[in-house]
């Protein structure tokens, strides 16, 4: 079994990793606890993208939000399924 020593991804302390678990990133399961808190929080308050702000508009089922790269204008794109007429 391999060993390493690397650094937690919360409080940047070093731990000894080995190949037995080789996805671990934290030193303690209180150091997880806390990443996994903080990642809900920052989620949480993250602003909303413009497509969300708009889908409960009627209607917002028929397409999808875009904004204009050029001007930042808000776009909606419409898809339409055309059956083959044989």
């Amino acid at each position: 079994m391999a060993t390493a020593t690397r650094r937690c991804a919360e409080c940047d302390a070093e731990f000894a990793w080995t190949s037995r678990n080789p996805t671990r990133r934290f030193c303690a399961p209180g150091c997880r606890a806390r990443w996994w808190r903080a990642q809900q929080l920052r989620a949480a308050e993250a602003p909303e993208p413009a497509e969300a702000q708009y889908a409960a508009e009627p209607g917002a089922g028929l397409g999808a939000f875009h904004e204009c790269p050029s001007c930042g204008e808000l776009l909606t794109v419409i898809n339409l399924l055309i059956p083959d007429a044989r």
